[in-house]
């Protein structure tokens, strides 16, 4: 809805020709009578003529941003002064424009403020749904495990989404006009935030009893990959590094829930990215076994832990997905203690130890293997075999 507010009858009707094909058009030939019309309908852009009878255009702006801080607002004015637009501006006007106006360009400042306020729309209500899973996740009793495995679960997507925030909210406070490639990025953000955000809300209803059953029980796993590429591209674990991710040449199921493979590797990933503070290759390769894979061989030893399911089906097809890194590799020590509910393999205060226990008992409880062999100085890898679907 576009609100335009002149106590001239002349550029008023000229406004509503310019732009009823745009926009459904709210006229108003005083403050009063558009403050009226804005308590009353959902305005989302507004033309204010600075100079009026009664209330001015600035105090029009004041009150219109009160009622609604996200109204875009664009001033006209044929009289401009510096004080007045520093004033506009500083109450929140996007754009100040001298009549005559320009159409094209006043058209192109509308379009553009519209595309602003539906970006805002998106990004509080994305904001708006991450605090209501905060509080949902907060419902759980502390006491209880699956509080600590949320917290540990939704940290890898909350830093991304935290990350996003920050970064819109600088983009929408800096620029006093957002358009073109610009524009583009922070719709594309903005697109980020709200998948990101749902991902959140999958994995909190995994704990709270609200997961659908039946089709969620297989994952495609090139999607899988695909959405771990995604939550990783801006998580501050990445920085600096490469991640060198390789898909299946076609597509392939693994017979488990989408959401716990997606908690399993990124997981196993986020660790690999921490295994050496220095700037290091992360490579993240998915493989099908048609025929099963033998695991005779493999064995807990000084530099290598293997832990499978009592049904794991070696002589059935299945999804392999190796996690490697080229880190410093894993000390015997801890070697011996991998898997285990609070183990960490990061410094003092940087790990709660959470997530190589969730890592065995998702992948168990699928059914499946996980093998881990290190070698001090050149890395670590962790194969996790799933039964394929």
């Amino acid at each position: 809805m576009l609100l335009v507010v002149d106590d001239e009858e002349g550029p008023r009707a000229s406004l509503e020709v310019v732009f009823e094909s745009d926009f459904d058009v709210l006229l108003a030939s005083n403050g009063l009578d558009a403050i009226k019309l804005a308590r009353e309908r959902h305005v989302d852009v507004a033309i204010l003529d600075i100079l009026m009878h009664g209330m001015s255009g600035v105090d029009v702006l004041r009150e219109l941003k009160a009622l609604d801080e996200d109204i875009e607002v664009i001033m006209l004015t044929a009289y401009e002064t510096l004080d007045t637009a520093r004033q506009a501006l500083r109450l929140g006007a996007r754009e100040y424009l001298n009549k005559p106006f320009d159409i094209p360009t006043l058209r192109a400042a509308a379009v553009m403020a519209l595309e602003r306020r539906r970006s805002n729309k998106d990004l509080k209500a994305a904001h708006a749904r991450l605090s209501e899973l905060r509080k949902e996740v907060g419902g759980v009793s502390a006491s209880a495990d699956a509080a600590s495995s949320i917290v540990h679960d939704l940290n890898n997507p909350l830093t991304v989404i935290s990350g996003y925030m920050d970064l819109l909210n600088r983009q929408l406070q800096s620029a006093p006009k957002v358009e073109g490639e610009e524009l583009e990025k922070m719709k594309a953000n903005i697109a980020r935030v709200k998948a990101q955000t749902e991902r959140c809300v999958e994995i909190s209803r995994r704990y709270l009893g609200a997961r659908r059953r039946g089709l969620d029980d297989r994952s495609s796993v090139n999607q899988v990959l695909s959405d771990v590429k995604e939550l990783l591209a801006k998580h501050p674990s990445a920085e600096g590094n490469t991640i060198n991710l390789n898909e299946l040449d076609e597509p392939r199921h693994a017979a488990m829930n989408a959401t716990d493979l997606l908690r399993v590797l990124l997981n196993l990933t986020t660790n690999a990215l921490h295994a050496c503070e220095s700037a290091h290759t992360v490579d993240v390769i998915a493989q099908y076994l048609p025929h099963g894979y033998s695991v005779e061989g493999f064995r807990d030893a000084e530099h290598e832990r293997f832990v499978r399911a009592e049904a794991f089906p070696s002589d059935k097809a299945l999804v392999a997905l190796v996690v490697r890194d080229a880190g410093l590799g894993i000390p015997p020590a801890v070697v011996r203690r991998l898997f285990n509910e609070q183990i960490t393999t990061k410094p003092e205060g940087k790990g709660t130890g959470l997530g190589l226990g969730s890592v065995k008992a998702l992948v168990l409880a699928a059914k499946g293997a996980i093998h881990m062999v290190t070698k001090p100085g050149e890395g670590s890898s962790f194969t996790v075999f799933i039964p394929a679907a």
